[in-house]
């Protein structure tokens, strides 16, 4: 230990926490329990202990985290997020009643309809996502090349692909362009270099291309990439960006969210997606109206040749016959008092035609997913609201099959009610055509009284009389269809969307990533986890003793106090007058010690260790000083008889005369014990010459004797004995002393020896036993702590 500064850094152990520590030390009274042995962690303790001796790497760590959470929000490219709401309009708003589905929404036992969430799959189609790629062209990516990230240019780049025919190997390849002036532009791709013209045809391996220059100013930056992309990898990619949920569940309202690192092609990307969304709902919606055009064509060429038919036979029977006109006004004045019979007739067998058609419809088999006309049978309301609903599964499935195949359980379950729902309109269609003819049988049975009026009149004008029935029929049918006609393509002319914008799109002006709170939040956590995580595992790992921490988590045995590093190799470091760090904590092991033993006068201190260089004859020294300085008449006794080395310190060489030759009886008592220079309280009793057998001579009772005597002279007899590690003398010696102090040394012994203490501590095999812990170091680091750094230390291994 030695001379040059030490650490102004020690701890005070009050006195009362001493008698009680060390009390229970007795080995009279052996009150000591394995299970009073304290815990293995203190947190306090470890973050004052080991955390603020690191502040260096904290330092170091946290400066790092810092800079690299700023380069990463620096170089990261920015996403900003884009939103938008959208209404999709209720189809049954016009329906009358309460539903049961409705009554179980307003209980909240349902969380929205299954068509608002089929309509969020709609919306997140790939379909309508490779439409939005397309009208956007988005299949084609600009970037402007930087010296660490590339930007897109959405909408800003001054070059542009005019035409580009692309092939499947060249898809996601970088074109590289740079602009050499105004005419002309360097082109890599790949391995591949080449000058080229703006506006020049570029027959590639990857496709055919036109690159044009849209502005005639020279950028600063003059380097460029293209990207072409497969329309469906571009779509796929979107929608990974693209989210859709509902506002609440109690409404229809939709928001739509998109993620981009350029706001504004965000916000095109969500009003593409509704107005492609909206073009198809209409297009689905016109497929009733379509294929009632075509249903109504259809009859409309066959009831055109019917009805040519009868006037072609009425024009030939009137010449035929040459009935003049006023055959034909009687005919008239018959026809007006039966128009009212054949008027009903001509209702119900228009109706009875358009239901036949409509069965052969639905029972066509080219025709079994697709929608049915439903405008034809307003007469009949039931047959009407069968048709809208089977049209509603028809196109659910239409949408179903945009995102899935005819094999998946929602799509095969929709063709299941599909199936179920067309049985069942025929089935109803069935039914009401058999209330039809009984119907019209009840019409012609009141229509045969007037063939027998007809029958009375003259066969000329009876003959007449038919064909002129005939041609009103058809008359009547035809213009009927006609209007449908009209009405069916007014409405298709009239179509609306399925939905209307709430909020149009707008974006944030802050990016949503990379966050910088977040980001600077979790790097510093990072940066403080890491040497703490350095720390903690150094903790777990270490083998040697570092902290008052390992002490107590390893033995149960009280820490007298601690002693502090110093340098040097001046051995008394305890002096009259002496106000220094190293003084002062001296001092407090002294007066630990008064209440080690309270109430006993002339005290044996025995002084051990577990192996050698941990600082034993260093602190048998200055604590006699410390006892001297105090008035206390003090004597120290070399005991360790096979390596003694203590009384050098006083006298720098190896004693001639001391304790080994009393015992043989060659000296008496009063000529081994010698005053040292450093205070006139201050005794010593070197070893003398090194004997053969150092343990016999310790039980000898001459030596007890001798123990008995000083006890007598001194105030303290302060006993050096050999490491309890390396050989037995200081435990034979322990029956001759009040109390037993054991040097730990910081970063020198090791946390395994505690063991051995503890198992003195429990069998009673030294007096009061209590811990100083020595050479403790409180700078930046543990460093290396070995013998060699002090000039107490011994040096030199027992070999036993």
């Amino acid at each position: 230990m030695g001379a040059s500064n030490c650490v102004h850094h020690f701890h005070y152990y009050f006195p009362d926490q001493i008698i009680q520590a060390l009390s229970d030390s007795n080995p009279t009274q052996n009150t000591y329990r394995d299970d009073q042995k304290p815990d293995g962690f203190e947190l306090k303790e470890f973050l004052f202990t080991y955390l603020l001796r690191y502040w260096y790497l904290y330092l170091l760590f946290l400066g790092s985290a810092f800079v690299l959470a700023w380069l990463k929000i620096r170089y990261t490219t920015p996403i900003y997020q884009q939103r938008s709401t959208l209404l999709i309009k209720d189809d049954r708003s016009g329906s009358s009643g309460v539903s049961q589905e409705d009554i179980f929404k307003d209980l909240g036992l349902m969380q929205g309809g299954p068509k608002i969430e089929n309509e969020i799959q709609i919306l997140k189609s790939r379909p309508i996502m490779e439409e939005v790629v397309r009208q956007l062209g988005l299949d084609v990516e600009y970037y402007n090349v930087g010296r660490v990230r590339s930007s897109e240019l959405y909408t800003g780049s001054p070059i542009k692909a005019a035409l580009y025919d692309v092939n499947e190997s060249g898809y996601g390849v970088k074109f590289t362009i740079s602009i050499q002036d105004t005419q002309t532009f360097k082109l890599k791709v790949d391995d591949q270099n080449g000058v080229y013209q703006f506006g020049q045809r570029l027959d590639l391996p990857y496709g055919k291309f036109i690159f044009t220059l849209q502005s005639q100013e020279m950028f600063e930056v003059n380097l460029f990439e293209i990207v072409f992309r497969d329309p469906k990898d571009a779509a796929a990619d979107y929608v990974n960006s693209l989210s859709v949920s509902t506002v609440d569940n109690r409404s229809s309202v939709l928001e739509l969210t998109f993620k981009s690192p350029t706001p504004q092609k965000g916000i095109d990307i969500l009003d593409k997606i509704v107005t492609v969304y909206n073009e198809t709902t209409i297009q689905d919606n016109n497929s009733v109206g379509r294929n009632t055009i075509q249903f109504i064509d259809d009859r409309l060429k066959y009831l055109a040749g019917e009805l040519s038919d009868v006037e072609g036979n009425l024009e030939q029977y009137k010449k035929a016959n040459e009935i003049p006109t006023e055959i034909a006004s009687n005919v008239e004045t018959l026809l007006s008092q039966v128009q009212d019979y054949d008027k009903a007739q001509t209702q119900l067998e228009i109706q009875n035609s358009v239901l036949e058609s409509l069965g052969d419809y639905l029972q066509n088999q080219l025709t079994q997913f697709e929608p049915a006309p439903v405008n034809l049978i307003p007469e009949n309301t039931q047959i009407a609201v069968l048709v809208s609903r089977y049209n509603d599964l028809v196109f659910e499935r239409t949408r179903m099959l945009r995102n899935a195949t005819p094999e998946n359980l929602v799509v095969q379950n929709l063709s299941t009610q599909i199936h179920s729902m067309r049985n069942g309109i025929l089935e109803t269609l069935k039914n009401t055509r058999s209330d039809l003819s009984l119907g019209l049988n009840k019409i012609r049975n009141k229509n045969s009284i007037f063939q027998q009026k007809i029958r009375t009149i003259p066969t000329k004008e009876r003959g007449l009389l038919e064909i002129k029935r005939q041609q009103g029929i058809k008359e009547t049918l035809f213009l009927y269809l006609l209007q449908k006609r009209e009405e069916t393509a007014l409405s298709l002319a009239t179509a609306v969307p399925n939905s209307r914008i709430v909020n149009p799109a707008i974006s944030t002006s802050i990016p949503i990533s990379p966050n910088s709170r977040s980001l600077y939040a979790t790097f510093l956590l990072i940066g403080l986890l890491i040497p703490s995580l350095y720390v903690y595992l150094k903790h777990l790992l270490a083998t040697s003793v570092l902290t008052e921490l390992d002490i107590s988590s390893h033995t149960t045995v009280p820490l007298l106090g601690s002693v502090a590093f110093k340098k040097g190799t001046e051995q008394v470091v305890v002096k009259p007058n002496s106000r220094s760090a190293m003084a002062e904590m001296f001092r407090l092991l002294r007066t630990n010690l008064q209440f080690l033993a309270a109430g006993q006068n002339n005290q044996v201190i025995l002084i051990t260790s577990s192996i050698s260089g941990e600082g034993k004859s260093f602190v048998t020294l200055n604590l006699g000083m410390t006892f001297a300085l105090a008035e206390k008449k003090t004597v120290i006794i070399e005991l360790d008889l096979r390596k003694p080395k203590l009384i050098q310190y006083f006298t720098k060489q190896a004693s001639d005369i001391g304790i080994t030759n009393y015992m043989i009886g060659q000296s008496l008592a009063k000529d081994i014990i010698h005053p040292s220079d450093v205070h006139p309280n201050l005794f010593y009793v070197g070893s003398g010459p090194i004997p053969p057998n150092p343990a016999e001579l310790l039980l000898t009772d001459k030596l007890q004797q001798f123990i008995r005597d000083l006890r007598s002279q001194f105030d303290y007899v302060i006993i050096d004995t050999p490491p309890v590690g390396m050989v037995a003398d200081a435990l034979l010696l322990g029956s001759l002393a009040d109390c037993s102090l054991y040097i730990v040394r910081h970063g020198y012994s090791s946390i395994s020896n505690l063991e051995i203490l503890e198992d003195i501590r429990r069998e009673n095999k030294l007096p009061k036993p209590a811990i100083i812990f020595n050479g403790v170091k409180m700078g930046n680091s543990y460093g290396s702590a070995f013998g060699s750094k002090y000039g107490y230390g011994y040096g030199y291994g027992y070999g036993y």
